[in-house]
């Protein structure tokens, strides 16, 4: 439904970097959104450990945040 969320997806499986994807719609995703005080979906949470560094809710975003490369992952 979320007219947002496949544009972060596939562009998130374009960016050679590890992570998971989350569904807020399940338990276990709902659980990780409220643990990150994710309000709103897409949110894209930029961890280094159990840090986070930065979030990113649009592709742009996203982009800036990976182009700018202040993150080691």
């Amino acid at each position: 439904m979320c007219p947002n969320c496949p544009k972060v997806k596939e562009y998130m499986q374009s960016v050679d970097m590890q992570g998971e994807l989350l569904d807020a719609t399940t338990r276990e995703g709902l659980t990780e959104a409220r643990k990150f005080n994710v309000a709103a979906v897409p949110t894209v949470v930029f961890l280094e450990g159990n840090e986070e560094k930065s979030r990113a809710s649009s592709v742009e975003e996203i982009k800036r945040i990976v182009e700018n490369k202040t993150l080691t992952w």
